[in-house]
């Protein structure tokens, strides 16, 4: 057989092209290979999906923590917070309207990502490996959205980000709880204003009004009716509802930037609008049945005002649409072939890189918190025994009063474990009655403790005087330290106490520190001579403090894996000649018998600390 040059070069192409698919030879019939077409590659839906899950699977596991604390907020806060279960369906659904254009092209990852991915990692390590001043939910979301932007930027590089920028921005601002001392301030200020805009709007309606702080009085037929403007009612969650709505419009239904900016801006004054005439609405009815202004009802209340506000923030859009008349957009021609998801080659490589980060950051973080002994979510201890179970008389002190707080009212509390009373001395000279208020938090971290600063303004008190701690000359010399226990490397301090109940005597363990009692000086307008003081202080974790943001760094201990806090308030009412001293001296002299009552009541942290008694008893 003979061989001719052309059937020589051909056989030679095909043999290598069995082994270098790429490989196309040179010759007359030779076919240059592009550059590009060996770097691409069309990932498999399984493939693709297993791949998504893995990643998924590793950032759910290693921000567990925080997810599950969102979920929480989310689920126990509904009327406030439930809306973030939505918006990362709503980023989704921002995405899939930009799908042509994100996949146009393949996906080329960025290696900046990957420093994204690192420092998201770290900073969330971070956070929750310092210090209790800096367990903050927010402080700790910021490490999640760094991650989450790194691994975007990471798998689909930089051309992408054009349209996934603001799915991605709309999922971190809108997808996370934001904490009661951040939203603090705002939170009066629209209190104020629904209470204003309420009480002229009743009074042109020709409702006899009276207003006191943000409580609001109706008068009718010889009565009155309250209405108390909470901090629920303050109408933070129609602002923050209604701005991640304005957004998410003007994004899908508006095109000028100045049209997106209006409508965005818009999200306040509605809202602020709608929640003035809602607050409107239920001192109406409060004026038929008071029931009516409070609990499930006034949930429901709430909740029909969002229809009519929906379809006013659908008509400002409307007529921000229709100020500018402009061109119809030439319509988009639908893609030819079927959308596919291509990546750059090293997509292999970019997706392992990034399991190894996401998985070594959770095995430094859970290996560092079992090395250091750290517990990032806290679990709830609860009372060994009711504040019910407090005496009603005790060395000549006699309650006059167990108060029931209406369902508002332990809304704004934050927490149905309370005691409310009054007592009246039979002793001292002036019968002065305390109005003596205990409340009870445990397992939460970003709760800001409700005091008397914000609250007895709130009920139409002006404030004479900025708060002061006070030390509480509390008797503890039949106190004695404790063989066994120790608490900041001091022995615990304890005394003999005899239940007044059963009889019972036992060892009691008092809180370690000392005593001081945050006082505040009011007034009543409606009493010009009028000196009415409030005080205060926590016990937390079996320490005490003045201060409402000592019990973070009291409770919220990195290493404790439970945490408790308790408000002792006293409040009392005198003349002109009314001390702050003779404040002190008299709520010291009415809470010395009832300490000990009380640490019977509280978890024994001595003996939770050491596992003597768990939650789980």
């Amino acid at each position: 057989m003979v061989w001719d040059r052309q059937h020589d070069d051909s056989f030679r192409i095909k043999t290598i092209g069995w082994f270098l698919p790429g490989f196309r030879g040179r010759g007359m019939n030779s076919i240059p290979s592009s550059p590009d077409s060996s770097a691409i590659r069309v990932v498999p839906q399984d493939r693709l999906w297993l791949g998504i899950g893995v990643i998924v699977v590793f950032v759910v596991w290693l921000f567990w923590d925080f997810f599950v604390q969102q979920g929480r907020f989310a689920i126990n806060q509904q009327a406030d917070w439930g809306h973030t279960l939505v918006i990362p369906f709503i980023s989704g659904y921002f995405v899939w309207l930009n799908r042509e254009q994100i996949l146009s092209e393949p996906f080329k990852p960025a290696w900046a990502g990957l420093l994204v991915l690192v420092l998201g990692v770290g900073w969330y390590s971070l956070i929750a490996l310092g210090p209790a001043a800096f367990k903050h939910h927010n402080l700790m979301g910021i490490g999640v959205a760094l991650t989450i932007i790194g691994l975007s930027l990471l798998f689909f590089g930089w051309r992408p980000m054009r349209w996934l920028w603001f799915p991605l921005a709309y999922l971190i601002i809108f997808g996370q709880t934001l904490s009661d001392s951040a939203l603090l301030r705002f939170t009066q200020f629209l209190q104020d204003i629904a209470a204003h805009g309420s009480y002229w709007g009743l009074t042109i309606f020709g409702y006899d009004m009276s207003k006191e702080g943000n409580t609001l009085r109706i008068h009718q037929g010889g009565e009155i009716i309250p209405v108390n403007i909470a901090e629920a009612c303050s109408g933070m969650r129609m602002v923050v509802a209604f701005l991640a709505l304005g957004v998410a419009m003007s994004y899908r239904g508006l095109d000028l930037w100045w049209q997106r900016v209006i409508l965005v801006l818009c999200a306040f004054p509605t809202a602020l609008f709608i929640n003035v005439l809602r607050v409107m609405t239920l001192g109406v009815l409060a004026t038929y049945d008071s029931g009516m202004a409070d609990g499930d009802f006034h949930s429901m209340i709430g909740l029909l005002w969002l229809i009519p506000a929906f379809f006013i923030y659908l008509g400002i859009m409307w007529i921000l649409r229709n100020l500018v008349m402009h061109e119809d957009a030439p319509e988009r021609e639908e893609a030819t072939e079927p959308l596919s998801i291509r990546f750059n080659s090293s997509v292999r490589r970019t997706f392992v890189i990034a399991c190894i980060v996401l998985v070594g950051g959770g095995i430094g973080l859970q290996y560092a918190m079992q090395a250091l002994n750290i517990y990032l979510r806290k679990s709830p201890v609860e009372l060994r025994s009711s504040l019910a179970n407090l005496p009603t008389k005790i060395d000549g002190w006699t309650m006059l009063q167990d108060i029931r707080l209406p369902e508002t009212g332990v809304e704004e509390l934050g927490t149905d474990v309370y005691m409310s009373r009054t007592y009246r001395s039979e002793e001292i000279e002036g019968n002065p009655i305390v109005h003596f208020h205990l409340a009870y938090y445990t397992g939460t971290i970003d709760m800001v403790p409700h005091v008397a600063d914000r609250c007895m303004v709130a009920g139409g008190l002006e404030k004479r005087q900025s708060p002061i701690n006070r030390p509480m000359p509390i008797e503890t010399s039949s106190w004695a330290e404790d063989p066994e226990y120790t608490i900041d490397g001091s022995p615990f301090m304890v005394q003999t106490s005899q239940s007044w109940l059963t009889g019972e005597e036992t060892l009691v363990r008092m809180p370690h520190g000392d005593f001081e009692l945050r006082t505040t000086e009011f007034h009543d307008p409606k009493i010009p001579n009028s000196r009415i003081y409030a005080g205060y202080f926590f016990i937390a974790n079996g320490r005490l403090t003045p201060e409402a943001g000592g019990v973070r760094i009291l409770a919220y201990q990195p290493k404790d894996k439970y945490a408790y806090y308790c408000k002792v308030q006293f409040t009392i009412s005198g003349g002109r000649d009314f001390t702050a001293d003779q404040f002190v001296d008299v709520s010291t002299g009415f809470f010395e018998p009832l300490l000990k009552e009380l640490m019977r009541c509280l978890p024994d942290w001595a003996e939770i600390q050491s596992g003597v008694v768990t939650n789980e008893d």
